[in-house]
Formats: C-alpha cells, sequence, structure tokens
C-alpha cells in the first residue's frame, strides 16, 4: 500500500509538471519551467539551460535561465556584436563534444567546493539541429534521473515547436503580429524598470555600457505601389514579393533585430540597442538592397520606412503611430527613403498629424 501511495505521489508530481510546462505560452516562461521542474523531481545542485547564437560563421554560448543556490534567475542573456568577450562555445570542449556527438555528456565539476558531475545534455531545434544545452551539476544522478531529463527534453523541443509555428507568419516565415504585441510590450517594460532602478534595460546581463544615445528603435516598412503588383502580375507574384524580401531582411539585419510581418505589405522591425547614426544605417542598408535587387518577373521594388526610439514612457500603439507618421511623410515625399520621426519632429515638418490624401499610400 505505502509502495503504491508512493507511485502515486510520483506519477501526480510528473503529470503536475506536464501540464505546467505545456501551459506556458512564450519561451522564457517554457525555459523558465523547464528547469524549476527538473530542479524539483531530480536532485541537482545546479541547472542552467543555455542557447546557442549561430553568428558570422562563430557560435556563441549564451546562458538563458539558471538554478542554483536556490534562486531562479531568468538571464535571457543576447549575443553583443561589440562585446569581443561574448563566450565562444568552442572554447567549451565538453559542450562542443555533446555537440558533436548530439548526446548527453558527463565529465567531472566542483559544486560548492564538493566534487560531483557535470552532465550536459544537447538540445533540438527544429530540423534537428542543436540549438541549446542543458547542464546539469550533481552529486547523485542515476540512471532514472537521466531517463526523466530525455523525456522532459523531449517534452519541451515538441512544445517548443508548437510555440514557433504559433509565433511565425506562414508566408514569410518572419514572426507575426501576436508575437510582435509580447515582444513590444516585453520592451518597454524592461525601459521602465530600468528607469525606476537606475540600471540599464538589461541590468547586468549586456555587459556593453548603456549610453543615453542607445536604444532600441521600432521601424515600419511598407512596399512601394505593392498593389499595382498585385494588379499586373497576379497575388501568386506578389506573395514571391513578400518572401523575398523577408529573406532579404534575414541577411541584412543583425542577428538579433526582430523582424515581424505586420499584415499584408507592411513589415515591422525591432532593433536591438543602438544610437541613431547605427540605426539610420541599418535601415538605409536595408532600403539599398531592396532597391538593387531584380525580383522575378516584377522586376525593381522599393521600399519606405519610418522608425522611431521606443520610450519607456509610452503604450505600444504611441510607439508604432510615431514609426507610421515618418512612413506617411515619406510616402508623401518621393517614396523610396528612410524617414525619422524624432528627426522630422526636430525639422519642424512634423506635428503630430496624420498624413492622409488621396494617392496611393500603399
Amino acid at each position: 500500500m505505502k509502495a503504491h501511495s508512493r507511485l502515486d505521489r510520483v506519477s501526480d508530481s510528473l503529470l503536475e509538471s506536464i501540464v505546467q510546462i505545456t501551459g506556458q505560452r512564450d519561451r522564457d516562461s517554457l525555459e523558465l519551467s523547464l528547469v524549476k521542474t527538473l530542479h524539483e523531481l531530480i536532485a541537482s545542485r545546479r541547472i542552467v539551460l543555455h542557447r546557442i547564437d549561430y553568428v558570422q560563421g562563430k557560435r556563441h554560448l549564451l546562458p538563458q535561465v539558471h538554478f542554483e543556490h536556490d534562486e531562479y534567475v531568468l538571464e535571457n542573456l543576447e549575443f553583443d556584436e561589440e562585446d569581443e568577450t561574448s563566450p565562444l562555445l568552442d572554447d567549451f570542449p565538453d559542450f562542443l563534444a555533446s555537440l558533436e556527438s548530439r548526446q548527453m555528456v558527463k565529465c567531472r565539476c566542483l559544486c560548492d567546493s564538493e566534487e560531483c558531475s557535470q552532465f550536459i545534455y544537447p538540445i533540438f531545434g527544429s530540423a534537428d539541429r542543436v540549438v541549446g544545452f542543458l547542464e546539469i551539476d550533481s552529486a547523485n544522478h542515476d540512471g532514472v534521473n537521466h531517463k526523466l531529463v530525455g523525456g522532459f527534453l523531449k517534452i519541451y523541443h515538441n512544445y517548443l515547436m508548437i510555440l514557433d509555428d504559433s509565433e511565425r507568419d506562414t508566408l514569410t516565415g518572419l514572426l507575426n503580429r501576436k508575437t510582435f504585441d509580447n515582444n513590444i510590450a516585453k520592451i518597454t517594460s524592461a525601459y521602465r524598470n530600468a528607469d525606476a532602478n537606475g540600471a540599464n534595460p538589461k541590468g547586468q546581463l549586456r555587459r556593453r555600457q548603456m549610453h543615453t544615445d542607445w536604444s532600441h528603435w521600432l521601424a515600419v516598412i511598407d512596399i512601394d505601389f505593392f498593389k499595382s503588383v498585385n494588379d499586373r502580375f497576379g497575388h501568386l507574384y506578389g506573395d514571391e514579393v513578400l518572401l523575398l524580401l523577408a529573406r532579404i531582411m534575414e541577411k541584412t539585419f543583425r542577428h538579433n533585430d526582430r523582424l515581424f510581418r505586420f499584415g499584408g505589405e507592411e513589415f515591422v522591425v525591432v532593433l536591438e540597442p543602438a544610437s541613431f547614426d547605427n540605426a539610420w544605417s541599418v535601415l538605409e542598408r536595408f532600403r539599398k538592397a531592396v532597391e538593387s535587387y531584380t525580383f522575378p518577373q516584377v522586376g525593381k521594388v522599393t521600399v519606405s520606412a519610418g522608425f522611431t526610439h521606443i520610450r519607456s514612457d509610452e503604450i505600444p500603439a504611441t510607439v508604432v503611430g510615431h514609426a507610421d507618421e515618418a512612413l506617411y511623410y515619406a510616402k508623401h515625399n518621393g517614396r523610396n527613403r528612410v524617414c525619422s520621426y524624432e528627426k522630422l519632429i526636430e525639422e519642424g515638418v512634423l506635428g503630430g498629424e496624420h498624413y492622409t490624401s488621396e494617392i496611393e499610400l500603399f
């Protein structure tokens, strides 16, 4: 009877853990739930979930969430292109061995000055690509625990694929409008917390000091005369233009810039913290890349863009509205150009009004 009761308790605990993991609706919560679940089910001193960032032929190892000393920390550390000390995966031979073998690797480590074992499990993403690792430091990690970890990593993988499908635009593969709302809300919230605590929006997680002229930027991008593309060549070629434009975006923008299809021929980019000049430069680079590209059957296509910096005291709708006003100005004044909301205000050509006209904007 006692054995049966213990089995019931274990079964209830496992079921509750699965419910907790599959009840999450974003990646941060999913990762945190996985680490919490595994800590509660197995004996461990330390658990860390790492992500691999593949950037310009190099692989960077970035901690995302960890448990240590009875504390859960959601790090969500991102690769910083200007930080030369960003950890390279090649500098961690045990993690590299797990990546190459695609299996768990066991090694020795110190846990609070005591010798224990370290277990490194590969985490698989789409197309069975290794996208990260789960690191567990434990003095007592037996075969049962190994099976539990393997099972929960499979559940995590399956649910991650479901989340990925729900976050992506079906045609272009870019992030969708629903995901945009969640992302922009997190950024403005981070800035509000930073203002309250006197820290930069990433706190200690970004090694680069956040200067006063560095911030996230939001750009709204629209294809010029896209309606005429659909009218002249049909929606099939119109869809191909949208798909190819998305590929140009992925090649042009930086690794941590977030790219969204906002709807129709309109796209939104949330730029990682940068100066005004850098933000302008990357948007101009994209505009020129589109201008120089020859689209099959359609030929030449151009885009217009309006951008603004993201402030902590503004709601997401206001931020998008400011970028839209800059976009409307670009559309009214020649198209195929990038306009800054702040610059237009400073120059006195925008007074906060919304542009309306009989000319075709989109």
